[in-house]
C-alpha cells in the first residue's frame, strides 16, 4: 500500500508544483537568464525549451516506473503491471495538460502530453528489456543448474 502512496504524492506533487509561477517558462527563462548571462535572448530560449521538454519525458519517465512497482505489488494487478502504468501515466499526462491550459502562467499542450508519452514510452522499454533480461538470466541459470545435476 505505501507503493500507492507513492504514486499519489507523486501525482499530487507535480500538480502542486504546476500550479506555481515557478513551473513556468517565464520564471525558468529569468533564472537562466541570471544563471548565464552570456547566453543571448535566442539561446536562452532554446534552453528553457529543450530543459523543459526533458523535464517532461523525465518526470513522466519516473511516474511510468512508480507506478509499474506499486502495480508489481498489488496482487490483482501484478499480470497486467506494465499495462496499468502505462494507461496511467498517459491518463495524469492528459489531465497535467487539462489542467495547465487553465493556468496563467503555464500551457497545456497536445504536444506536451506526446513528449510526456515519449518518456512513458522509454520507461516501458527499459522495463520490459530489464523484464527480459531477468528471464533469460534465469533460463541460463537453470540450465546451468541441470547440467550439474
Amino acid at each position: 500500500m505505501i507503493q500507492w502512496a507513492m504514486v499519489g504524492v507523486y501525482v499530487l506533487s507535480m500538480f502542486l508544483f504546476a500550479n506555481h509561477e515557478a513551473s513556468g517558462a517565464n520564471y525558468t527563462g529569468t533564472f537562466l537568464a541570471r544563471l548565464l548571462p552570456h547566453l543571448s535572448g535566442a539561446e536562452l530560449r532554446q534552453l528553457v525549451v529543450v530543459g523543459r521538454k526533458i523535464g517532461h519525458v523525465l518526470a513522466y519517465g519516473v511516474l511510468t516506473l512508480i507506478v509499474y512497482f506499486a502495480a508489481n505489488k498489488t496482487k490483482r494487478l501484478r499480470r497486467a503491471a506494465l499495462p496499468v502504468a502505462v494507461v496511467f501515466a498517459l491518463a495524469v499526462a492528459m489531465a497535467d495538460e487539462g489542467y495547465q491550459s487553465s493556468l496563467n502562467h503555464r500551457t497545456g499542450t497536445f504536444d506536451d502530453v506526446l513528449i510526456d508519452g515519449f518518456g512513458i514510452g522509454l520507461a516501458t522499454l527499459s522495463l520490459w528489456i530489464g523484464t527480459w533480461l531477468r528471464k533469460k538470466h534465469k533460463e541460463v541459470a537453470e540450465d546451468v543448474e541441470d547440467e550439474r545435476r
